[in-house]
């Protein structure tokens, strides 16, 4: 599938997934489920509910108190710093910060949301200002026991703040006796106002709009001012540039100045997993090195396996080149450690299609759509897997069902091919090569190829390939894309890119 949102609705926003993890750069941006309550989530009679690993945590954004607007940024800031440097201790599963801030702000009790969560500890945080001092109150909580296994309070001055993590943290793992934090992690040194600068960046790049964009690059920049070897942040200004870069913001040398940021990353420190996890990223949505992608993507999840944002980039790297069941795994595991991130389940079901197991890809829509009735194209792609199966009239009934309308025309043209109507679907066809041409070749070749006329689907492709289509990056394994395997145009085609001529390869 291209990963274009224009035409096609908001399941895949290019590069803004750069935005959506501390360093990692996830590659699928975050859509919420529908408001729940507690009781939609675990009901009160529920004893044998599932709650994760049993070492598996999720950090919640953090409660203020007596907060001023311009203190509002550690809710969010500290409490995602903290999930990625958990991340760095062996032996935890911990839940993306994705997942963990839709229940900033949310109201449900401390089971209903590690069920939400799929998580079996959940750490809670709050924060009381009094004046340049802070008050704060930590606690642990086990849902399989139902009850708090460990909490800390504590007073310091803000300018303390940075200093604590490494025992906060300690103490976390010890109660849930995975044993020292610091025997793991790896928190370094920095000044504290770049530091706090760091976290501001953080809060605004939440926002994820072109203000808080600025808001963030302006943050990131005073880190950096302060502490010019301050990787993280600057990883971060890399990230935001390329998300606007890809979202056409006018400014100009965006793609070029991130490529400066993360160069002189790799410069000093070439080991770093999360600017590795963004060279993959680059590697492969920007450069088209496939080889280049996958190498620095799998280094990145071996430095730091606990990362379910490396274990995504890594997974597409893998995706692009035809392994599959390696690129699948790791998507399953960024998905247990990210269960409300909706788009990367639809990414989940593309692998195991992909893979051939058609029953977990039809699992993984029905899993997404009961969090989500209406996400766009997961109707369309449980569609695409019910004509593999040959089941035109019940792929049918999946299109009926689609609410986005790029997709819902997409595959309604595919079912009407596959029913012997294939008259009926020439009008829709070519209203969508008019109407979604410019940003959706890709899907038009797969229409194309999967109708018969070959030279059409190669003419596609190779707008496609002009277009930079995202979809390009997922040539190889597409059923759809199977009549033309048997053609020389289809090896020239993957050497003018750089992909294996075979799967094995």
């Amino acid at each position: 599938m291209a990963e274009r949102s224009s035409g096609k609705g908001t399941w895949r926003t290019p590069l803004l997934a750069v935005l959506l993890a501390l360093t990692a750069f996830v590659a699928w941006n975050f859509h919420s489920p529908r408001e729940m309550s507690s009781t939609d989530l675990v009901g009160s009679n529920r004893p044998q509910v599932y709650f994760g690993p049993g070492k598996s945590i999720a950090v919640l954004p953090f409660e203020l108190r007596d907060a001023t607007a311009e203190q509002a940024f550690w809710s969010v800031g500290f409490s995602v710093e903290l999930t990625r440097l958990l991340t760095l201790a062996s032996g935890l599963t911990v839940t993306s910060r994705n997942s963990a801030l839709y229940f900033k702000d949310r109201q449900a009790a401390d089971r209903a949301i590690a069920e939400r969560l799929q998580v079996n500890h959940l750490l809670f945080g709050a924060l009381r200002f009094d004046g340049e001092k802070v008050h704060l109150d930590f606690r642990l909580f086990n849902a399989l026991r139902n009850r708090d296994i460990w909490s800390q309070s504590l007073a310091v001055e803000t300018g303390q703040l940075f200093g604590i993590q490494a025992p906060l943290l300690e103490g976390v793992t010890d109660a849930m006796r995975a044993g020292k934090a610091g025997q793991d992690l790896h928190i370094g040194s920095v000044k504290t106002e770049a530091w706090v600068s760091y976290l501001r960046g953080l809060h605004h790049q939440e926002a994820r709009t072109p203000e808080g964009f600025l808001e963030a690059e302006k943050a990131f920049r005073a880190a950096i001012a302060i502490e010019p070897d301050y990787d993280l942040a600057r990883l971060m200004l890399a990230s935001n540039w390329l998300a606007r870069s890809a979202s056409n913001d006018p400014a100009p040398m965006l793609l070029e100045n991130a490529r400066a940021e993360l160069q002189r990353v790799m410069q000093l420190n070439p080991d770093r997993p999360e600017a590795l996890g963004l060279s993959s990223y680059i590697s492969r949505n920007y450069d088209w090195e496939w080889a280049a992608a996958v190498e620095a993507g799998e280094a990145a999840v071996r430095l730091s396996p606990g990362d379910p944002e490396l274990k995504g980039i890594a997974s597409l790297a893998l995706f692009s080149v035809g392994r599959f069941e390696r690129a699948r795994a790791l998507k399953e595991e960024a998905v247990q450690q990210d269960p409300l991130n909706l788009a990367g389940r639809l990414r989940l079901g593309l692998l195991q299609e992909f893979a051939g197991d058609y029953e977990a890809a039809l699992s993984s829509y029905r899993q997404l759509l009961g969090m989500n009735p209406d996400f766009p194209g997961a109707r369309a792609f449980r569609a695409r897997i019910k004509l593999i199966q040959q089941k035109p009239d019940s792929a049918m009934k999946e299109v009926v069902q689609e609410a986005n309308v790029f997709w819902k025309r997409y595959s309604e043209i595919l079912v009407l091919s596959a029913s012997g109507r294939a008259e009926e679907a020439i009008g829709p066809l070519d209203r969508m090569m008019v109407e979604d041409g410019s940003h959706a070749a890709y899907q038009i070749a797969e229409i194309l190829a999967f109708r018969g006329d070959l030279d059409g689907a190669f003419d596609w492709l190779d707008k496609a390939y002009v277009q930079r289509d995202g979809g390009m990056k997922e040539l190889l394994g597409n059923f759809f894309l199977k009549n033309l395997h048997e053609d020389p145009r289809w090896s020239e085609l993957l050497s003018r890119i750089g992909l294996p001529l075979d799967l094995e390869s």
